[in-house]
């Protein structure tokens, strides 16, 4: 657009009218719609402007306007100028036909104008909050038995946020681009995978608790929409590995006998209730064990009687009056002790006992013994044989404290294949105590090793001396 002017109209000047000075300019014609129109070749039809102005000066101050006005359209505190169609024409070809105003609330959502904390540092605040709530993980070198459920949250959010989605802000992250994450691991199984969902669903659902999101994206994830999960036969202990265990823990670790028979005899639960565990527990008087409210998993004092008579001979043997009845240590004694007795061969075992526990854990037999050895074995165990002796699920929930009809029994913790003979031959087993147990060495560190190996040295050298003045 070309402005000329300021012109004067001499006509108007001689008939009195007091605006005679006017500007030429010429724009194009619009529909209502805002479109131009057209000619027949495609260009613009103009419509001519002349505004008056009662001075030379005022016409010439007014051409600014005018440019401005012709360049930019819009309503309200919106204009659209030149530059404002050429981003938007540019805007248009990456949409692929979403409205502009979609993109702009998805890009503001993602760049939020104060942008609150991600999901990394929300997950470092939901760790320090779980672990505040639940106490320490380690109580006297003893990992306590909520550290498990801190650990399982570490790992699976952890490895969440180690992903792409650490830098988004939560209120980003959508139902699907959960469900493709956890459904995308390698490697892994459909129990792992529903681990690692349920596991995002509380990080999320303490976020949305925090009132940082209006709802969790890990809330509509259902079941049916994860990988289906094939049951597999429940592991435990066949009557001869129960034999050779509990045999090596008396020729190797004396100090775990009762730890471990008040599980595979008297059926106590290992990981809830044996970190705390006391020996004034066992009542030897009353043939009862009693679970005070503290320790028991359901919070209440629960009462196990109709023990088999076995466990008292066991009892008997390696029980103590009172005090913890897991020992200092008890992680890598244990390990030891599965390690131990996966070896048949009892010279190569004893061999074996007398190294340090981290050199032992170190072979290549270790390691295929630990894999062996089946997930919460102990309890199973005692539940598959018990029902065998006994032919009565009935009678096992009770002594196991589960609630309700049998069911759990037979979906969680009761194997086949065992007869009624050797649920009797179970329970028939009992203690031969070794005079003298074969325990580790222990291995010197710091400035105890340097002055054992000087010590060594001085000896030497005496022994070398004396040798020479008899010579």
């Amino acid at each position: 657009m070309k402005i000329t002017g300021p012109f004067l109209d001499k006509a108007k000047r001689l008939n009195g009218q007091p605006s005679c000075w006017f500007l030429r300019y010429s724009t194009p014609k619009t529909r209502g719609d805002g479109t131009v129109i057209l000619d027949g070749v495609g260009k613009p039809l103009l419509k001519r402007h002349r505004p008056y102005y009662p001075s030379k000066a005022k016409a010439e101050a007014d051409k600014p306007r005018i440019e401005e006005q012709h360049g930019t359209a819009g309503a309200g505190n919106f204009l659209f100028d030149r530059n404002a169609a050429s981003d938007y024409e540019a805007a248009k070809t990456f949409t692929g036909g979403v409205p502009l105003v979609e993109v702009a609330r998805f890009w503001r959502l993602h760049h939020p104008e104060k942008p609150g904390e991600n999901c990394r540092a929300l997950y470092l605040r939901y760790i320090a909050e779980a672990e505040e709530r639940f106490g320490p993980r380690v109580i006297g070198g003893e990992r306590r038995k909520k550290a498990r459920h801190i650990d399982d949250l570490r790992s699976r959010v952890g490895a969440f946020v180690k992903t792409k989605f650490g830098d988004r802000f939560p209120e980003t992250v959508t139902q699907k681009e959960l469900l493709d994450y956890v459904t995308g691991l390698k490697d892994c199984e459909a129990r792992t995978i529903r681990n690692h969902k349920n596991a995002l669903s509380a990080f999320f659902g303490w976020i949305r608790d925090q009132q940082l999101i209006a709802t969790s994206p890990a809330a509509g994830i259902r079941k049916r929409m994860l990988p289906k999960e094939e049951k597999k036969e429940i592991g435990f202990l066949s009557l001869s590995e129960v034999e050779s265990y509990l045999r090596a823990a008396e020729r190797y670790a004396p100090e775990m006998v009762a730890h471990e028979v008040v599980q595979l005899i008297s059926g106590v639960r290992a990981d809830d209730e044996m970190g705390s565990f006391r020996a004034e527990f066992v009542l030897p008087q009353t043939k009862e064990i009693k679970i005070p409210a503290a320790i028991a998993k359901t919070g209440k004092g629960e009462v196990i009687d109709n023990i088999e008579g076995s466990f008292w001979a066991w009892w008997s043997a390696y029980g103590t009056k009172k005090g913890l009845l897991r020992p200092r240590n008890y992680e890598p004694r244990w390990t030891r002790l599965r390690v131990l007795s996966s070896i048949h061969n009892q010279t190569e075992a004893d061999k074996l006992a007398r190294l340090p526990i981290k050199s032992l854990l170190k072979l290549p037999t270790a390691k295929a013994a630990l894999e062996q050895w089946p997930w919460n074995g102990r309890r199973r165990t005692f539940c598959t044989f018990h029902i065998a002796m006994h032919q009565s699920a009935d009678k096992t929930a009770l002594i196991l404290r589960h609630r309700g009809s049998a069911e759990t029994l037979h979906n969680s913790y009761r194997g086949m294949g065992v007869t009624k003979e050797q649920g009797r031959a179970y329970f028939k087993i009992v203690p031969s105590p070794v005079a003298k147990p074969i325990l580790p060495l222990i291995e010197l560190k710091g400035i105890v090793r340097i002055q054992r190996k000087l010590n060594h040295s001085l000896t030497v050298g005496r022994g070398s001396r004396r040798r020479s003045k008899l010579d």
